[in-house]
């Protein structure tokens, strides 16, 4: 029936969320400034897609009209095969972490943060692949091919290919967008340089809470590569998270951002 030309059908949803689940998760700003995208039928005309697009506008989230092949290839890209290479890493961690219980202790800082969308639904996301395994079959071929290239690579020492390697991967991240919401939710974290005295997280969530600020996790670091701070805050959006280091400067705190 859906394919009739008698029924405007038009798939879509918001890439947003995050990897929690359950409606105690919902959040009234959810979608706001994320893509939403919209998968018309061919034969539906314009003028629905734009009726719809008014019914969604209070989301406030920004729409993009692809075809169905093209909407798989994309997301297929960008979000799905990520989230099988975030569950492969964590299980390659898995395998070595019985030898070793320090394994599992120090995953807590920079790999725990690479990996936060293994922490997604399991159903959701196997019916995820399910339903786009023949773009995901070709990914992971291709994925394949691009580790033994990097095993040949880290295999001949050679430390110029080996820093290439490394800075091409860094070229083109440094060039994706900044401060906009993709295919995967972007952190939205503040890390502090906090002092190890009695009194001192209190004073920080006092400043916080006194310009109303809302956070959604504090968390003290101990296996910080990479990172300055010794405390991470999380917000929900980007906009308290810019409020909180503006706050915090005029109280001569040290904050620090990831890119």
């Amino acid at each position: 029936a859906l394919f009739s030309k008698e029924v405007s059908f038009i798939g879509g949803h918001p890439m947003a969320g995050s990897h929690k689940t359950g409606v105690e998760s919902a959040k009234a700003h959810l979608f706001e400034n994320a893509f939403y995208i919209l998968t018309p039928m061919n034969h539906v005309p314009n003028e629905h897609v734009e009726e719809l697009k008014r019914w969604l506008q209070g989301t406030g989230s920004h729409f993009l009209v692809l075809n169905t092949e093209e909407h798989d290839y994309v997301t297929g890209i960008v979000s799905h095969f990520p989230h099988l290479i975030a569950a492969g890493l964590v299980k390659q961690v898995e395998k070595h972490a019985g030898d070793n219980p320090l394994i599992h202790q120090l995953a807590a800082g920079g790999f725990k943060d690479i990996t936060r969308i293994a922490s997604s639904s399991p159903k959701m996301w196997s019916d995820i692949v399910r339903q786009n395994r023949e773009h995901l079959m070709v990914l992971l071929k291709e994925w394949i091919s691009e580790m033994e290239d990097l095993y040949d690579t880290v295999s001949t020492g050679d430390a110029g290919e080996i820093q290439n390697y490394f800075a091409d991967a860094k070229e083109y991240r440094d060039s994706l967008p900044v401060r906009k919401r993709g295919a995967i939710p972007a952190y939205h974290d503040l890390y502090v340089d906090v002092l190890d005295k009695v009194g001192a997280l209190a004073h920080i969530t006092s400043i916080l809470a006194r310009e109303e600020i809302s956070i959604t996790n504090l968390q003290i670091l101990e296996a910080r590569e990479g990172l300055l701070g010794v405390l991470r805050i999380s917000f929900q959006r980007e906009e308290d998270r810019m409020k909180a280091k503006l706050a915090l400067g005029e109280e001569k705190y040290q904050t620090y951002e990831t890119i």
